[in-house]
């Protein structure tokens, strides 16, 4: 017997990873926040922009494709969302670069946002009118030229700065433009990246792992 979709009591959590250029650390951090999210008991999806679709190839997965739910040309129903893969979550990909009307778009998310207890969008082109944003940005000047043009757009709750370091002095500088977001900073080291596929997802320091965690459990509140 196929069981409706229930919705939930609360408002639905919709996250949006976010950077002005590509090489940041967006899609790695969205993984591990999942990782940690579904470690806490929650059930995560993760919904893939990127055709290379790095996700499905560090997780050596084979998920759904956005494709899919364009051919049906139907609404999307509840039994049709991502099932968990091995690794406890969810992943929607893509294998085109075929545009997502704004229409199925929105009906996924919606139904995705009462079946996930979180559902996180790696660089989304569509920005759903619930959906919650985190900027993820380096401590360097490029790198954040590039996030203030992005914050003009997008007004994010959070922002995580990667490869953080106390002797670069350009906090103040972020602070002038993000004053209602929630910074959180992830110290310069080298563990912070993916594996090469074969679904191996390398491990965080100790130390990142637990800043890691906080942010999945700001995110959960």
């Amino acid at each position: 017997m196929i069981i409706p979709p229930v919705p939930h009591s609360r408002s639905p959590r919709l996250w949006g990873t976010f950077s002005a250029s590509g090489g940041v650390g967006t899609t790695t951090i969205t993984l591990h926040l999942a990782r940690i999210a579904t470690r806490l008991g929650q059930r995560v999806l993760i919904v893939e922009s990127d055709t290379r679709a790095p996700l499905r190839e560090i997780l050596g997965a084979v998920p759904p494709f956005w494709e899919e739910y364009r051919r049906a040309n139907a609404l999307v129903k509840a039994e049709a969302l991502p099932q968990p893969l091995r690794a406890g979550f969810a992943l929607l990909t893509r294998r085109s670069s075929a545009p997502i009307s704004e229409e199925i778009f929105t009906q996924f998310c919606t139904l995705a946002g009462e079946n996930f207890d979180l559902v996180l969008f790696d660089n989304p082109h569509h920005r759903f009118l619930s959906m919650n944003t985190i900027f993820v940005a380096e401590n360097t000047l490029p790198s954040l030229i590039g996030l203030t043009a992005l914050a003009g757009e997008l007004k994010p709750k959070l922002v995580i700065i990667n490869k953080h370091s106390a002797r670069l002095k350009k906090r103040a500088a972020l602070e002038g433009f993000v004053t209602d977001a929630k910074i959180f900073t992830l110290p310069r080291s080298q563990d912070l990246h993916l594996a090469l596929g074969f679904g191996v997802l390398r491990k965080l320091s100790s130390q990142n792992e637990q800043r890691v965690t906080d942010i999945a459990r700001e995110i959960l509140r």
